[in-house]
Parts: structure tokens; C-alpha cells; sequence
């Protein structure tokens, strides 16, 4: 019995913080895109250009475009430019983890 209660004290505390339960819905809100996850999952494995990106992950330039723009506003990816072209690679490390976490249980 101590161990219910122990279980449900933690989710109560957790997520009845305001400011983590925003946090992860935020997060949970952002990635809930096609594009978006697959860039994510693309940009684990490293750097890489938007036209890499786009040769990836499949799509019109201007939607690819705009998916790495809501990514980088939300602070998760970052770009770099050089010479001609800007590299995007992940920022956030919680991403990282919750791309590897959702490859992990949802590989076929």
C-alpha cells in the first residue's frame, strides 16, 4: 500500500507543477508533427543541411522551411551557417532522449 500511495504523491507533485506540466505539453505539442519528428530523429544522428533535411524527410522546401523554424524558435534545434548553406543539429538534450525513448518503444 505504501508504494500506491508513494506512486501517487510523485505524479500529484509532479504534475500539478504548473510550470513542468506546461513544459511538457509544450514540448509534446511541438513535436506532434510529421515533419517535425522525423527532423528531430534525423538531426540525432548529427548535422545537416536544409537540403539534406528536406531529401530526408520528403515534403515541399517551403513546409520543411517552416517546421525548422518552429523548431528553432522553440529551442530545439540551432542553425550554423557556412558559406551558402545553414546546418541545423539538435540542442536540447531532452529531445534527444524522448526521440531515442519513442524509437525504442515503437520500433516495429
Amino acid at each position: 500500500m505504501l508504494n500506491r500511495e508513494a506512486s501517487i504523491k510523485r505524479c500529484r507533485e509532479f504534475f500539478n507543477n504548473e510550470v513542468v506540466c506546461d513544459r511538457v505539453l509544450n514540448m509534446l505539442s511541438c513535436i506532434s508533427n510529421q515533419s517535425r519528428i522525423r527532423i528531430l530523429c534525423l538531426l540525432r544522428e548529427g548535422e545537416f543541411n536544409v537540403g539534406e533535411i528536406i531529401s530526408a524527410v520528403g515534403g515541399k522546401p517551403s513546409n520543411i522551411s517552416q517546421q525548422i523554424k518552429i523548431l528553432s524558435l522553440a529551442g530545439y534545434i540551432k542553425g550554423r551557417r557556412q558559406e551558402k548553406n545553414i546546418y541545423y543539429s539538435l540542442v536540447d538534450e531532452t529531445i534527444h532522449g524522448v526521440i531515442n525513448y519513442l524509437e525504442k518503444v515503437y520500433k516495429e
